[in-house]
């Protein structure tokens, strides 16, 4: 082999060095990334915008996240993991911050409650892998993660909490809770197109009612006006309880 052949050996090396190395920069800068694009969005991962898609004084009011900070024993937890701040929340509990610690402040919600709904997938993971309950509930009926996923905005969660939980999960069970709804009433009821999409694939029947509140999920998104999810659920063959029609009328 010649020198010549040598050097481009070298060269080749050196260039496959420069692309691991600019791999792992980007791979371990992604935490970075995230924190430095959280702190020019005022502290949040997420924009304005949709943080309001998910909570909003319109839309699940007492399950707003942003704008104000955490308090109780655990609000520098609960404030990492409501701005996404994965690297926070790693260097808390490698110093022994418990995961079953609930936000006083607001529902009870787990940091891994609070991620889920949120929609921080790598966070959710993290927690999961961290051996964080998937059954941890709130004070605001939420009954496992399964049902924080349904509330928020993030179908990706949903499907991986729901394949965790899934043999103990009946989507069409209506005595889970006391007002009867179900998951599909819950992410239609807030405009969870994604969500309802996956749960109808799963088996979710879109035509029961709950009683309690003589709703089901069509009649959820007519009274509030969610134009596509009304033509999403009719044609999955939903009816309206209140007329028999396949309609908002």
């Amino acid at each position: 082999m010649s020198f010549k052949q040598n050097g481009r050996v070298a060269s080749g090396a050196r260039l496959c060095a420069s692309v691991l190395c600019t791999a792992l920069l980007v791979g371990a800068g992604s935490v970075q990334a995230q924190t430095a694009a959280a702190q020019a969005a005022g502290g949040y991962r997420l924009s304005q915008a949709e943080m309001e898609e998910i909570a909003s004084r319109t839309k699940l009011p007492h399950r707003i996240f942003y704008g104000r900070p955490s308090t109780g024993p655990d609000a520098a937890w609960f404030d990492a993991v409501k701005r996404g701040d994965l690297a926070t929340v790693k260097a808390m509990v490698a110093k022994g911050q418990k995961l079953e610690a609930q936000d006083v402040g607001s529902l009870g919600q787990t940091a891994l409650g609070w991620a889920a709904f949120i929609g921080y997938e790598d966070m959710v993971d993290y927690l999961i892998a961290q051996g964080a309950s998937l059954r941890a509930t709130d004070r605001g009926d939420v009954y496992n993660v399964l049902k924080s996923a349904a509330l928020g905005n993030n179908v990706n969660i949903v499907k991986k909490v729901h394949a965790l939980l899934k043999a103990e999960t009946d989507l069409n069970d209506q005595t889970v809770e006391s007002d009867g709804e179900t998951l599909v009433m819950v992410a239609a009821s807030n405009n969870r197109i994604e969500i309802v999409k996956y749960l109808v694939s799963q088996g979710a029947n879109v035509n029961l009612v709950s009683r309690q509140k003589d709703q089901s999920a069509l009649s959820f998104a007519c009274d509030r006006g969610y134009a596509d999810m009304q033509k999403l659920l009719i044609s999955y063959g939903a009816i309206n309880h209140r007329t028999g029609k396949p309609s908002c009328k």
